[in-house]
């Protein structure tokens, strides 16, 4: 029953391509940078998907809990501000990528 054993060859092979990517920084640094659009997109996302969440979490926490619209109102601001703080941190990430791009190469 020893031929049943997995060959660790390729999974060896992805081991060593993944700590090169690790090392390197895992982004390549001839990569192009986001385009206005696809910042936008981010940074709309980022808060749409937090505000969301926090009211669909407010809102079942209300049915579950029989507390309407409390949890509803509460998880709401919790999401608005959730997703100002995750703007805050992508428009941070984008402008420091931005900076990296513009260094001089050597």
């Amino acid at each position: 029953m020893a031929d049943d054993a997995p060959d660790p060859g390729p999974l060896r092979a992805l081991s060593e391509r993944l700590s090169k990517v690790r090392r390197r920084g895992g982004v390549p640094k001839d990569q192009p940078p986001t385009s206005p659009l696809g910042a936008a997109f981010r940074i709309s996302t980022e808060l749409v998907a937090a505000v969301a969440v926090g009211a669909g979490m407010g809102w079942l926490l209300d049915r579950w809990l029989g507390t309407s619209p409390l949890l509803l109102i509460v998880m709401f601001f919790l999401g608005v501000a959730t997703g100002f703080r995750n703007v805050m941190r992508a428009a941070r990430e984008m402008n420091e990528a931005a900076e990296k791009a513009r260094e001089p190469r050597d």
